[in-house]
């Protein structure tokens, strides 16, 4: 019995792989991975050019890895080994105290410089009035909740820098100090994700009102609707399944009239329409954050009957859809744009919209790997 007993580990990891080998084959195959929020690879095409160049193989790996049984298990075990071997997070997540997970801080990069020479030239060319504001990271703003060892957050030194090379006619405003004051009152980082909660997107639409010179709605005129069960893509970056979810607000104007709000969104020759800012179809997929402004589109309108003001437009990444809303309380026709996916010339559609000013609101970790406001003229 004894010399059977010496070879049980080799026994047992024999049977594991065969295991596991006949269950590759045999259970179905998800297209899409909801927690990890991206689609799962397909079986690599073979012939003799992609066997020849390694394509066949490198993809096959990435195949199977994206197949193996349990997959979700074994991923959320290796990010818990990471953290046990010291490294404070996962794929790079920081860890944060209050379960918060932290994107590494962002770096100075060549894109930072050249999107403020492209901004700065389309400013001094403009006979609008353009305004900016670049929103630091949730690791900057909640500096007290990171972990004991973590690479420095230098956001207010890359905004600063970022601002001087803009020239003297981008109008800027600074958000970070209010930030900075409100975090110790509220969550304005969603837990889980690298946005800004509503609250947060709220102080910035108060912060911008001192500089673009409308009156923000007051926080008690506002509902505030929860919706539980999100979670980001800090989380699904990271794998750390044991995390709590965060809990999405949708805050409305009790004086708004119900039907004053209305949104057109514009693809290509694709359209759609809604009578909110928030699509709540979107609260029963896998990612939640979509629900404000029915998330990216090349150009979406909204236009609010109930507002004073005129016509602007804002240019953006996803940050902006939390804050729109809240634009919206003051000017009567927005239209947002997404320079990744419309490539014209601002300018002019500026001039054919009939615009007053012009709003470009980035996130400086977008700002510092966005190639396309190139394209602003």
């Amino acid at each position: 019995m004894k010399k059977y007993i010496q070879f049980l580990p080799t026994f047992i990891l024999c049977g594991f792989i065969f295991i596991m080998m006949m269950l590759l084959f045999v259970l179905p195959k998800e297209t899409f991975s909801a927690q990890e929020k991206r689609e799962l690879s397909t079986f690599p095409e073979i012939n003799a050019d992609t066997v020849m160049d390694a394509r066949f193989q490198n993809e096959l790996d990435t195949y199977l890895s994206d197949h193996i049984p349990a997959r979700n298990f074994f991923v959320g075990t290796s990010a818990c080994l990471e953290l046990a071997e010291g490294r404070n997070g996962s794929k790079g997540i920081y860890l944060g105290s209050d379960g918060y997970l932290f994107p590494e801080p962002t770096k100075q990069t060549d894109n930072l410089k050249k999107n403020a020479g492209f901004i700065k030239e389309f400013a001094d060319d403009s006979d609008i009035p353009v305004y900016m504001t670049v929103v630091p990271s949730s690791g900057f703003i909640n500096g007290t909740k990171l972990p004991l060892l973590h690479e420095g957050y230098n956001d207010e030194k890359l905004i600063t820098d970022f601002r001087k090379s803009l020239g003297k006619n981008v109008i800027f405003t600074d958000v970070t100090d209010r930030l900075e004051e409100k975090a110790n009152l509220s969550q304005l980082y969603y837990k889980t994700d690298h946005h800004w909660t509503s609250a947060g997107a709220y102080e910035c639409y108060c912060e911008l009102g001192n500089t673009m010179g409308y009156k923000p709605v007051p926080e008690s005129s506002f509902n505030k609707e929860k919706v539980d069960g999100f979670y980001g893509t800090s989380y699904s970056k990271s794998a750390l399944w044991f995390m709590q979810p965060d809990t999405i607000e949708l805050w409305t104007n009790k004086e708004q009239p119900a039907d004053s709000v209305s949104v057109e969104i514009t693809d290509g020759k694709d359209k759609k329409s809604g009578k909110s800012y928030f699509f709540r179809e979107q609260l029963s997929n896998d990612d939640k954050y979509p629900v404000f402004l029915d998330g990216n589109h090349s150009i979406e309108k909204i236009i609010n009957t109930n507002a004073d003001g005129g016509n602007i437009i804002v240019l953006k990444d996803s940050y902006a859809h939390t804050f729109v809303p809240f634009l919206s309380q003051n000017y009567r026709e927005i239209i947002m744009v997404d320079m990744r996916y419309y490539k014209k010339d601002i300018s002019a559609l500026a001039e054919k919209e009939g615009a007053e000013a012009i709003l470009i609101l980035y996130s400086l970790d977008n700002l510092s790997s966005d190639n396309n406001l190139a394209y602003l003229f």
